[in-house]
C-alpha cells in the first residue's frame, strides 16, 4: 500500500508521487526541441539524429509526501478502548503503521501531538529511527494522570504551524465533535488531505465487566449495581450508537474520510481501508 493524493500538486515542493512540474527522475514522459540554455545533458541524440533537430528528453518530478501524525494525548487516551487493550497502544500502532508505509516509500513524516497541557512536535524526516522516536513521545505523553484532551486546541496548532500541505493522521478517541470541531475541520480540509482515526471506549454493557466496578481516568467510580439496570444499559447503548452516527455524518459533509478502532488488531484493516478510499476519492 502507499498513500495517495487525489488533488495534483500546484508547488514544487509539495507532496505528491507525480507532479504537474517537470524535472529529474527515472520516469521519461516526452521529448521536445532544445532552446538557448536547456542542460545538454537532457538531450536525446538518437532521437535529434533521426529528427534532424536537436531534441530534449523530459522526465516526470517526483515528489515525497509530507505526512503529520497528529494525536490526541490526553488522559482519556490512557483508558480502556472498546477492544480490551489500552487507548494509547492503538494510538501508537496507528501512527506507527501510517508511518511505517510512508517512510517504505521515502516520504516525509512528523508529529504533532498533545493536550491541554500544550503540544509537543517532531520535525518531517523520512527514517525508521525517526519513527521509532515519534512512537515513544506519543507513548510517553499519554498518561492517565496528565492533563484532559484539547482537540480543538491540537488542530488549531496545526493551522497555524503548518504551512505546507500534509497528510494529517489525526488519532484522538470518541469524545463528541462541536461546532468548534467542526469549524476548524472544514479550515484544514481546505489545504491538507486529512485522515480520521476514532479509538472507540470501552464497552460499559461489555458481559466481561458485569461484575467490576470500573474507574472512570476523569475521577469517580462507576459502580456495576448501576450496569444491571436494563434501562440505563438501554439508554447507554443508544446513546453511543447516536454519537457514533452523528461522527460519521459530520465526517461525510466535511469530506474527511474517516474510520472507528476499538483494538491494536483493528488498525492494520482500518488503516489500509483508510488508504483504499482516499485512493478513490474525487
Amino acid at each position: 500500500m502507499s498513500l495517495h493524493v487525489p488533488r495534483k500538486v500546484n508547488g514544487l515542493l509539495e507532496g505528491e508521487y507525480t507532479s504537474r512540474h517537470k524535472g529529474r527522475s527515472m520516469d521519461f514522459d516526452d521529448l521536445r526541441e532544445y532552446i538557448r540554455g536547456d542542460d545538454v545533458k537532457d538531450v536525446d541524440w538518437k532521437a535529434s539524429a533521426r529528427s534532424g533537430s536537436i531534441l530534449l528528453k523530459r522526465y516526470v518530478a517526483v515528489r515525497k509526501h509530507n505526512v503529520l501524525v497528529v494525536v490526541d494525548t490526553g488522559r482519556s487516551m490512557s483508558a480502556r478502548a472498546a477492544g480490551g487493550g489500552d487507548k494509547r497502544d492503538v494510538a501508537v500502532m496507528a501512527a506507527g503503521v501510517l508511518g511505517s508505509i510512508a517512510v517504505q516509500h521515502g516520504d516525509l513524516v512528523g508529529m504533532l501531538a498533545g493536550d491541554a497541557a500544550g503540544v509537543v512536535r517532531a520535525p518531517q524526516r523520512e527514517s525508521d529511527a525517526h519513527l521509532e522516536q515519534i512512537l515513544r513521545c506519543i507513548h510517553s505523553r499519554i498518561d492517565g494522570a496528565g492533563a484532559p484532551s484539547d482537540v480543538v486546541g491540537l488542530l488549531e496548532a496545526v493551522r497555524r504551524s503548518i504551512a505546507r500541505r500534509m497528510t494529517l493522521l489525526i488519532v484522538t478517541d470518541d469524545a463528541p465533535l462541536t461546532a468548534a470541531h467542526r469549524a476548524i475541520l472544514r479550515r484544514l480540509r481546505v489545504q491538507h488531505e486529512i485522515l480520521w482515526l476514532t479509538i472507540n471506549d470501552t464497552v460499559l454493557v461489555d458481559p466481561a465487566l458485569a461484575a467490576a466496578d470500573l474507574v472512570d481516568v476523569a475521577g469517580g467510580r462507576l459502580p456495576a449495581a448501576l450496569r444491571d439496570d436494563p434501562q440505563l444499559c438501554g439508554e447507554y447503548a443508544a446513546g453511543v450508537r447516536d454519537a457514533a452516527d452523528r461522527r460519521a455524518v459530520t465526517m461525510r459533509e466535511l469530506g474527511i474520510v474517516a474510520e472507528d478502532i476499538g483494538a491494536e488488531a483493528d488498525v492494520i484493516p482500518s488503516v489500509l481501508r483508510l488508504l483504499e478510499r482516499t485512493r478513490h476519492a474525487v
